[in-house]
Formats: structure tokens, sequence, C-alpha cells
């Protein structure tokens, strides 16, 4: 062998000796292709190579409790039969984020309940090593009134006391006997339906103590409001932990547009 065939052969050694030395990304022990199959890039919070999940359920209409179990298909590596781990991702009209952090499967219940009666949005991606796959298509739904009953005959026996605030609100609350913001609403649309003869409604409200959703919008849980923007304070020390005792004293007033009118409290 002359010098120049040794010399190229030793280039050729070197070459595959260092590529045996390539660092693949840290991650599941899984892991068995190589990661040009994998990540659109080589290294660090690559995009990941695997195909957006299909939202499965719950997809539009009324999921069947507050704590709807979320389930995708899909989401697999493109190039390798490694396993994925899933990141569910669930948005209130707020935009506020519920995230699951990973999860070992297509399926995901949250721990908390989710606010009744509010539409939702939720999406789902896979992930692994480090990677991001692409969120599937956002789906929306609606969660179901709170377990329980309707709170009896509160219509019946409370319409005879209209047009009075007062005698209204004090007999609506033997019904509802309200204990924090969500059931502080629940008093509150039905005193406003009862009263909506004489311009009764709901008092819309973004920020603040003593508040609750109720069909994509946030609602005071304490008060009522007329179509002049005229206020009562229904709950005296209303919410978690307070009295939440009946009253009706007049609260001054407030812009009119924040005025919404009775809704039948029916309506999920």
């Amino acid at each position: 062998m002359n010098r120049f065939t040794s010399a190229a052969l030793a280039l050729v050694l070197g070459a595959a000796a260092a590529g045996c030395n390539t660092t693949a990304p840290s991650g599941p022990s899984n892991f068995s292709a190589m990661p040009g199959d994998l990540f659109a890039t080589p290294t660090g919070n690559a995009a990941l190579k695997a195909a957006a999940p299909t939202a499965i359920t719950p997809n539009g209409g009324t999921a069947s409790s507050l704590t709807p179990q979320f389930l995708v298909s899909g989401g697999l590596l493109k190039f390798s039969s490694d396993v994925v781990q899933y990141r569910f991702r669930v948005l209130d009209p707020a935009g506020a984020v519920i995230d699951s952090g990973l999860v070992n499967g297509p399926a995901w219940t949250p721990s908390i309940p989710l606010t009744p009666t509010t539409q939702y949005s939720w999406s789902a991606r896979a992930e692994y090593r480090g990677g991001t796959g692409p969120w599937s298509n956002s789906v929306f739904f609606t969660t179901p009134v709170a377990p329980g009953n309707d709170y009896g005959a509160w219509e019946a026996t409370c319409q005879p006391l209209a047009p009075s605030g007062p005698d209204v609100t004090n007999c609506v609350w033997q019904f509802v006997r309200p204990n924090n913001s969500f059931t502080g609403l629940e008093l509150i649309k039905r005193v406003a339906w009862l009263l909506r003869a004489q311009g009764g409604g709901l008092l819309r409200k973004d920020g603040g103590e003593n508040i609750a959703q109720w069909l994509g919008m946030n609602f005071s849980s304490s008060r009522i409001c007329f179509r002049d923007g005229h206020i009562y304070k229904l709950l005296g020390d209303a919410g978690p932990g307070g009295t939440n005792s009946p009253g009706w004293s007049d609260n001054d007033f407030v812009d009119v547009s924040l005025f919404v009118p009775a809704i039948d409290p029916k309506l999920r």
C-alpha cells in the first residue's frame, strides 16, 4: 500500500469514528430512531416530526360532566415508532389556560372541575425528548350545569311576591341558600328573572370579587342591575366563607352598558 492510499484510509476511518460519537437529544430510553428522523432541527426545543393529533371528545355541544375526559387520536411520530407523550391545553372565555402537563397517553381528565355553563376551547399536541409537534385544531364545548337539583319550586313560590325586591330576594334565598360565588349567581339569576317585568337584569362584571361565569359571560354574584344602571346588593358578606345573608341595599348606578336583561335560569 503506498503512502497516498494509507493517508486516504486513515481519513475514512477517522470520519467513521467521529460519526459514531454523535450524541442524541436527551429523553426517554426508548429512543430508537436517528435525530434527523425525529426533529426538524438537530438540538434543543426542536420542532417534532409528528402529525397533529385529532381532537375526539369533547367536541361541540355540552360535556357530560365538569371534569370531562379529553381524548385525542394520532399525533404519532412520522418516521419512528417511539412512544410520544401528549400535552392538553384548555382555554376559558377570558383566555386563561389550563395546562395538563405531559401525559403518558392520548387521554386526560382535569383534577379540578371546570366552571359550569361556560364555553371552553381545547387542543393537544405530541411531545417527545424536548421536541414539540403541531397543535391539533381547537374545538369548543360547553360545560353542564353544576350537579344537583334546580332549587325546587322557587319560581312558583316567589313570583307572587314581585314587584317587591326585598321580598323576592328573601324568598329565593330560602331555596338557593348560597355559600359561594357560583351559588350567589344562582340567587341573582332567579331574582332578576322574577323582577324582569320591572326591568331587573344582571350586572356584567369582569374584575374584582364575587364574580361567576354563565353562558360565556362574567356576572356579579351579589348584585342585581336594572335597565337604567341602578344596582342593588342582594348578598351581605358574600363569597366563600362569608355569611351570604340576604338583603336589598341601594348600591348606586353603573354605566347602562353593563346591564344585561334577565335570562331564564333554566338556560345552560
